[in-house]
């Protein structure tokens, strides 16, 4: 779950910044409108904008009903553009998605509060305040930079927190940082620190299995240098292909021998 610190994250900028609460309270983890505005934002109006033709659909229903009945009033006059019908029909859709989407948000919600006036971490499931403990009790903070990562808060007689979605964003990561920090606790380097040696891993591990793939020799110098390796690993396709003449040491394909 820990990197080495990059000298260059050193300084201001790497120093905890996570959220607080109206009281001053520190967040370890995501706070609920965190997790919940992207998705109420941006990804649910996509989908109202989507699925908007079919409400709208039943509120022309309705208007020509109304209009049979002999009512002509404001409201049926205001929906009479087909354009009107679609955006209140994708509005009713995000509104009710929303709601539906923020319940069990809430139910799953997990994270600590950490209040360094009063030396005490709150562990909130939910809405709600859960258990409360001293922040001398805390003697390992571990927390996993990435998307869908877990943070684990372990206290001197065993017990242990484990908050999701540790590496949401820099904020909540941060959280964790802010904690390792009031404790006494080895710090862990920043999310982008981390973020970014995670990917590096990845994507190394990522070549060398392409490598091995077509019997390429790996080189130390591919993993600083993508460009290298892929201008490599293309000659070499472009060798066992027949487009390209064979260096010496390069891996070739035997062709079958002629029968007869």
């Amino acid at each position: 779950m820990s990197a080495a610190p990059d000298p260059a994250a050193s300084g201001p900028a790497a120093e905890p910044r996570p959220r607080r609460t109206r009281r001053g309270r520190l967040v370890v983890g995501p706070t609920l409108g965190a997790r919940y505005l992207p998705g109420a934002l941006i990804g649910l109006p996509l989908l109202a904008l989507l699925l908007g033709a079919f409400p709208a659909a039943g509120i022309q229903a309705w208007r020509y009903g109304r209009l049979r009945a002999g009512e002509d009033d404001l409201l049926v006059r205001l929906l009479a553009p087909g354009i009107v019908q679609y955006l209140v029909g994708a509005l009713a859709v995000w509104a009710l998605v929303a709601v539906w989407a923020l319940v069990p948000l809430i139910i799953v919600h997990r994270a600590v509060l950490l209040d360094p006036a009063s030396g005490t971490v709150r562990r909130i499931r939910g809405l709600r305040t859960a258990e409360v403990r001293a922040s001398t009790d805390v003697v390992r903070i571990e927390a996993d930079a990435v998307r869908g990562g877990i943070g684990v808060i372990a206290f001197a007689d065993g017990e242990e927190w484990v908050v999701p979605e540790s590496g949401w964003d820099a904020a909540s990561f941060d959280g964790f940082r802010a904690l390792q920090v009031h404790a006494g606790l080895p710090v862990q380097p920043p999310r982008a620190v981390l973020v970014a040696a995670h990917r590096r891993a990845h994507r190394i591990a990522r070549d060398q299995e392409s490598a091995a793939r077509i019997g390429m020799p790996w080189e130390e110098a591919y993993e600083d240098d993508p460009s290298a390796f892929l201008a490599e690993f293309d000659r070499r396709r472009r060798v066992l292909g027949g487009k390209e003449p064979a260096r010496p040491g390069d891996v070739t394909r035997s062709r079958p021998r002629d029968r007869g």
